[in-house]
């Protein structure tokens, strides 16, 4: 069951989204609009429900826009970065944390009634994909074309069809010379 979704903590959110994007009319910044504003419409109580003609517009305003779809019963944390929202499926068991990025063309699926999780600062590159019970852990990086079937633990970077997982190296600034 869904839980209860409150004014408030869509407008945090919504604040925190805007914040990923260089202006408002990014095209992820709207997929992500849609599907809060969805997400109050649907879980926010009797009186958002008027809200039915104003979710019907912007979504076929988003349709317009993109293909992708965020399902309205999932939760998604603050600050979700769509940079290239084309092509993006999540299925509506995923769990996505705060500041996650998805690049065109991920896929996050459902295997055996399970669904991955993303924690939070997360990034899947273009056309990463994710199935079953996998957690991705925070701040791990899913680099192009890779397919997750096993956990990633935090600040790890998979690649290669999974095959390949190391942590990230953190790269020391070069000193200029005076």
């Amino acid at each position: 069951m869904t839980r209860r979704v409150t004014l408030q903590e869509t407008l945090i959110n919504i604040r925190a989204d805007r914040k990923r994007y260089a202006s408002w009319r990014h095209a992820g910044f709207w997929i992500t609009f849609c599907y809060r504003l969805r997400r109050l419409r649907k879980f926010g109580g009797p009186l958002w429900k008027l809200m039915l003609p104003l979710d019907i517009a912007l979504e076929l305003s988003r349709l317009l826009i993109s293909d992708t779809k965020i399902p309205s019963n999932m939760d998604v944390g603050p600050g979700l970065y769509l940079p290239h929202p084309t092509g993006v499926i999540i299925n509506d068991s995923a769990v996505i944390g705060a500041e996650v990025d998805l690049f065109q063309q991920v896929t996050l699926g459902e295997w055996r009634g399970k669904a991955p999780i993303l924690e939070d600062g997360c990034k899947l590159f273009a056309g990463a994909r994710a199935f079953g019970d996998v957690r991705i852990g925070f701040g791990a990086k899913i680099g192009a074309n890779t397919v997750i079937q096993r956990d990633i633990p935090a600040n790890y970077v998979a690649y290669l069809d999974a095959t390949k997982v190391r942590p990230q190296i953190e790269r020391v600034p070069d000193k200029i010379a005076s």
